[in-house]
């Protein structure tokens, strides 16, 4: 069957069905550039990118110490690999130290990979190797939370708590079940349910992605405590909230008692470079360091490691370390929840979640109900026709700007969307 679509329209991208994207389509949205924290499309329209990218723009489009950290890495090594080699680049040594010694202790060994759904797979896959390396191979079920989201992949998918992936998916991995919330009398229950001696990790995020509701830190305290009295792992995802998005390196630092593992990605690279990391907490490690089948992990991929992304990576650590850079995110984020407080009383405008640059305002009708997937994805649509691009999500607009956003773009920001709020025709 000959394509009706012209050749020019060849990349197949994103969830939506690409017929509806073809018929919609024009090329003057495409973007062209970015600086600072906007982008322009091929007609001149200029957007602020609240989204900031697919929520892994951390620093702008003109963030010049990781620009030319990459590029002086490109004239010294361009590329190089850590899998199964026994030269990795200089800059891959360089970087895990610099990375794992701020993490809190014990999560002081780093594999890398390419995105978060990759290393969160390889998480839980690390959690079953070791099982099986040390004695316990019935160990295998992982316990994620519903709405709590993972990525897409063979097994990141099953992990993901989105019913209707696992329904467009299946067959799935049949060794991950999900609690309805994040509370400890239900994991504890699930794992009664399941049989300790047969679950192997529990898998969380600090703030869950598909509710941008943060997930209490004595909740996440009591997880380790009860999880590690079973021998369970705690494996956190930190692919959003990691690398300053939430105002800290990570969440998993407050934390009185550290997980066994902690997924990073996104904002590890801020972007420019496709990169996650896999941090892994020293008993885990030494207890395979020396396998008794003399096997190595057997998980990773061609560009693990890449000299681009560590010199990225060495490059937004700088950035992120410098005196005061995390405390400016907290005090923006605050400033930026105040302004979206007052849009209170704007149709359709609910309440204001998250905290640093991970934010969330609900949208409901007038009797309080919120609004669908759908409705909301017409609303970003309206976002953008006034300048503003964001994410969107069932009764809630997504806010994740960059790191850098000033004042003066927190009062644009929320200009625009006041702006898209009064112009939105809603259905009621």
């Amino acid at each position: 069957m000959t394509s009706e679509f012209p050749a020019d329209y060849a990349v197949w991208h994103g969830l939506s069905p690409m017929t509806d994207f073809f018929r919609d389509a024009d090329p003057g949205q495409f973007l062209v550039s970015g600086s600072g924290n906007h982008v322009t499309d091929a007609a001149g329209r200029r957007y602020l990118d609240a989204r900031s990218s697919m929520w892994n723009l951390t620093l702008g489009h003109s963030c010049d110490p990781v620009k030319e950290a990459m590029r002086r890495q490109l004239d010294t090594l361009p590329s190089g690999t850590v899998m199964r080699y026994e030269h990795p680049p200089v800059v891959a040594v360089e970087y895990a130290a610099r990375l794992a010694a701020l993490m809190p202790a014990p999560l002081r060994h780093v594999r890398f990979g390419n995105t978060g759904s990759q290393m969160t797979e390889a998480a839980a896959m690390l959690s079953r190797f070791h099982r099986r390396m040390t004695g316990q191979p019935d160990r295998r079920h992982v316990i994620a939370v519903h709405n709590g989201y993972h990525g897409t992949g063979p097994l990141a998918t099953a992990l993901t708590g989105e019913p209707i992936l696992h329904e467009w998916s299946a067959p799935l991995d049949g060794y991950v079940r999900h609690v309805t919330a994040p509370t400890l009398p239900e994991v504890l229950a699930l794992v009664e349910e399941i049989g300790v001696e047969q679950v192997t990790a529990v898998l969380v995020e600090p703030v869950l992605g598909s509710a941008i509701g943060a997930v209490s830190l004595p909740f996440l305290e009591s997880l380790v405590t009860e999880c590690r009295a079973r021998d369970i792992h705690v494996i956190v995802d930190e692919v959003t909230t990691g690398a300053g998005r939430t105002g800290t390196m990570t969440v998993s630092e407050r934390l009185p008692v550290a997980p066994d593992m902690v997924v990073l990605g996104k904002g590890l690279s801020a972007g420019y470079f496709p990169l996650a990391a896999l941090v892994v907490a020293t008993p885990i490690f030494d207890a395979l360091a020396d396998p008794p089948l003399r096997l190595g992990f057997p998980n990773g991929s061609t560009t693990d490691g890449h000299p681009l992304g560590m010199a990225a990576g060495l490059a937004v650590l700088d950035v992120l370390s410098a005196d005061g850079f995390l405390a400016e995110v907290r005090e923006t984020g605050r400033h930026l929840v105040e302004l979206l407080t007052g849009l209170a009383g704007e149709p359709g405008a609910g309440s204001v979640d998250g905290e640093g640059m991970m934010l969330a305002l609900g949208l409901v009708h007038d009797d309080g109900s919120p609004w669908s997937v759908r409705e909301v994805n017409r609303f970003r649509l309206t976002c953008r026709d006034h300048g503003l691009l964001t994410s969107y999500a069932a009764g809630f607009l997504p806010l994740m700007p960059p790191l850098t956003l000033s004042r003066a773009e927190c009062a644009e920001l929320v200009d625009r969307l006041r702006a898209a709020l009064r112009a939105h025709k809603v259905d009621n």
